[in-house]
């Protein structure tokens, strides 16, 4: 099945390489057959070997990629071989440096204006400009790192952070199944998945909420409650795709730890709440107005309708007139998510497992989201991977 696996993802991103490159991946896709079929016994070399390869195989998909347009924009320009957001987050981390609100400043005179997408748009007419749509951990827990790269190298591309974070995320992977083939599987499905590796390499943040949310699991179903709700907090503070695993983590500790809310309080909930807010809470105090403009009322109101969702499609009908026009999206996700979650925790509570609380907290991102604004690529394959997370734990 693995091999399987293998074979298909890998065979996805040989279009995108040189011919010797894409050889090179096939042959090692043979050799993690050839260990997969013909070395039978179960040990510890045989599933070494096989990680092993999987592992090269993800470090010419995925890790080589994403050096290389690290290394193509530093000989370019910086609003060159990146992703808008990774720009605008980058620009962040510098104005918080000099003293300055990253909610409140535009982005009219950094890179991010020069991006290839912007230019045939004024400036003034381009609102991605004005308002950062991410909220605090995005850009401050990015800072040591980006110090760091700047003191060593003479520069900083968020990447750098990122494929720290994918290291963690395999990490998680491979340490949050039982079973040898799981992990194998999980780390293959997940680290190769289509809508995945391509944002990866550009830069955009899905790679740090989705290797949180992991490690989260990860120390959740080790029994390390508290340090697996101080990660969630941290998830919860970088965006909200993350929000929609809290209530199914709480319930989870509610169904199968304690049905004390004092005791989930304490070693939990409180945890949580307190890292999360002492990422958001100094902004909220700098300047409230700019902070909820920005990281919550410009995705779901003020963005334009974009991506794969009902919004689209709303568009394509005539119901809707232009990409700007008004429509009361966030309440239909509302209300639509909070059935979705009434009916998922009574889902949960029949079965209170990890995987079901990792497959609820896919189903109701999803469903929130397809109703949403803009629900983009970089969103399905979030939720995806969430989904194949709890198909491969037990």
């Amino acid at each position: 099945m693995n091999t399987i696996l293998l074979a298909l993802l890998a065979a996805s991103f040989l279009r995108d390489f040189h011919a010797y490159y894409g050889a090179l991946i096939v042959t090692l896709v043979a050799a993690f057959a050839v260990c997969d079929r013909a070395w039978r016994t179960e040990s510890w070399s045989r599933q070494r070997a096989r990680v092993l390869i999987v592992t090269l195989i993800i470090a010419l998909i995925v890790i080589a990629p994403t050096l290389l347009e690290i290394y193509l924009r530093r000989i370019t320009a910086p609003s060159e071989h990146i992703h808008d957001g990774a720009i605008q987050t980058e620009q962040a981390i510098y104005f918080l440096w000099a003293g300055k609100n990253p909610y409140v400043e535009n982005y009219t005179q950094t890179p991010m204006a020069n991006w290839f997408a912007y230019f045939d748009l004024p400036p003034r007419d381009n609102p991605a400009l004005d308002y950062l749509p991410y909220l605090p951990a995005t850009f401050i827990a990015p800072m040591p790192v980006a110090w760091f790269a700047q003191s060593a190298f003479g520069f900083f591309d968020l990447r750098m952070y990122h494929l720290i974070w994918f290291g963690a995320l395999a990490f998680g992977l491979l340490a949050l199944p039982e079973n040898w083939e799981h992990k194998l599987g999980l780390l293959i499905t997940i680290s190769l998945q289509p809508l995945f590796v391509p944002f990866v390499i550009e830069g955009r943040n899905d790679i740090v909420v989705l290797g949180a949310l992991t490690l989260t699991w990860l120390l959740l179903a080790r029994g390390r409650i508290t340090l697996s709700a101080l990660l969630l907090g941290f998830a919860c503070a970088l965006k909200p795709t993350a929000w929609f695993a809290a209530p199914f983590f709480f319930a989870h500790l509610w169904f199968t730890r304690a049905r004390d809310w004092k005791w989930i309080a304490r070693v939990a909930a409180l945890p949580c709440a307190s890292v999360a807010a002492l990422f958001i809470a100094p902004f909220i105090v700098w300047d409230a107005r700019a902070f909820i403009e920005d990281a919550l009322w410009y995705q779901s109101t003020g963005y334009q309708i974009w991506g794969q969702g009902l919004s689209p499609l709303l568009l394509a009908l005539n119901i809707l007139p232009h990409k700007d026009a008004p429509f009361p999206f966030t309440l239909i996700q509302f209300l639509i998510g909070a059935l979705a979650l009434i009916f998922l925790l009574r889902w949960q509570r029949r079965a209170p497992t990890l995987r079901r609380m990792i497959a609820a907290t896919a189903t109701l991102g999803f469903v929130v989201g397809v109703v949403g604004r803009a629900f983009i690529d970089n969103h399905i394959g979030f939720m995806l991977s969430l989904g194949l997370i709890a198909w491969w734990v037990e």
